[in-house]
């Protein structure tokens, strides 16, 4: 009970926390895995090609799951249940890595490791929304975010320093043990939202589709998602134009990762002084700016900041665009929005994978680089829209 009155003092619930620790764990096991696959492609002769198809479609796998368990959670109010059926899904195939020989294994693994993400993160997101106060909305997602992106910092260390003494195979074994931590703070301190059942039959998905502005700011989020291909493109850029050996991709990971966690608590509390949706425009500017310092130098210095500001970039977008939803959904139909967001997500990883890995093998690192700064140009024009419908 003491817990729970000094967490309200900050605007924030046991439920935010709770959750903000399960992601914490999941992305420890998670991106122990991420910060060595650049090195285990390599050992296993995936060329770029065939790492844009296996990343493309192990994001663009989960769209269609995602608006079903969005719909579905609204519908049964089974919030917790879904959210913790994706974890599990998860925390289940990634230790199989170890048992992965051949590139359509690694595809295997990656498709049900993302079904699973598809699965939780509407319900979760709901959970999120439905634990916060509008007023400290921006603050809720920034305080999960940050957790997460904390797991997002160790799990590329253990990593790091794991790596060279056990091999790729007993890393990914030991994935289990986080999954596992999250899988319990889950089922012991999550509780589910009481949110009054509908008492006419209506369908979710279309009344969050029409609601003012929701469409508009999908648009958006589809277009920064073609910019938004595999980080193994931003880290072989920084590795073709310094030479520093592969070996030192989990080092970059962690920079990355670092930047990411910094800026995601900021992010929130920028979002709800601010504004939801001038909080996602500097999100853009920092990716655009990342990308573009990355293409015109080959300075270890100068690609380093590139790295942060990448790092920087997720952070900001992956708080301040999950904040918006509720501004533009009621609360009824929210898991349903956050399926559509989260569809929109992944809708464009699979062509913009491909693209990117295509560009790789025919220009160089620097060409998916200069796409995604395009694509995110294009994103702005469709946010400047969503501001004047919010705008009193």
């Amino acid at each position: 009970m003491k817990l729970k009155i000094r967490l309200a003092a900050y605007g924030i619930t046991l439920n935010v926390l709770a959750l903000g620790f399960v992601s914490f764990f999941t992305d420890v096991s998670t991106e122990m895995m991420l910060a060595a696959l650049p090195a285990f492609f390599l050992a296993l002769g995936i060329t770029p090609t065939v790492i844009g198809f296996i990343e493309g479609l192990a994001e663009t796998s989960t769209s269609l799951i995602r608006v079903v368990s969005g719909e579905l959670s609204d519908r049964v109010r089974r919030y917790k249940a879904l959210t913790f059926a994706g974890y599990l899904l998860s925390s289940v195939v990634k230790p199989l890595l170890a048992f992965a020989s051949l590139w359509f294994h690694v595809l295997a693994i990656r498709v049900a490791d993302r079904v699973g993400k598809g699965i939780r993160t509407p319900p979760r997101d709901a959970i999120i929304s439905f634990s916060a106060s509008g007023e400290r909305m921006g603050r809720a997602f920034g305080i999960h975010r940050t957790l997460d992106q904390l797991g997002g910092i160790v799990g590329p260390i253990i990593a790091a320093v794991l790596l060279p003494f056990i091999g790729f195979y007993n890393l990914f074994l030991l994935t289990a043990i986080p999954g596992a931590l999250a899988l319990f703070v889950l089922y012991k301190w999550v509780t589910e939202p009481r949110i009054p059942q509908l008492y006419k039959r209506t369908s979710h998905l279309k009344e969050a589709w029409n609601s003012p502005g929701v469409r508009l700011y999908l648009a958006s989020v589809v277009f920064y998602s073609f910019s938004a291909f595999s980080y193994v493109f931003f880290i072989y850029r920084l590795h073709d134009a310094t030479k520093l050996s592969i070996i030192f991709a989990p080092a970059i990971y962690t920079i990355i990762q670092v930047a990411h966690t910094a800026s995601a608590f900021p992010a929130g509390e920028f979002s709800d002084r601010y504004g939801r949706i001038p909080s996602v425009a500097v999100g853009y500017l920092l990716a655009a700016l990342s990308y573009i310092l990355a293409v015109v130098t080959d300075l270890l210095p100068v690609l380093l900041v590139a790295a942060v500001l990448y790092g920087a970039h997720k952070g900001f977008l992956e708080t301040t665009q999950r904040a918006v939803i509720p501004d533009l959904v009621s609360k009824e139909h929210r898991g349903a929005a956050y399926g559509l967001y989260n569809t929109a997500v992944g809708v464009a990883a699979l062509p913009s994978n491909l693209l990117a890995g295509f560009l790789y093998t025919i220009y160089g690192s620097w060409a998916p680089l200069t796409l995604g700064t395009a694509s995110l140009l294009a994103a702005m024009t469709p946010l400047i829209r969503v501001q004047k419908k919010l705008s009193p």
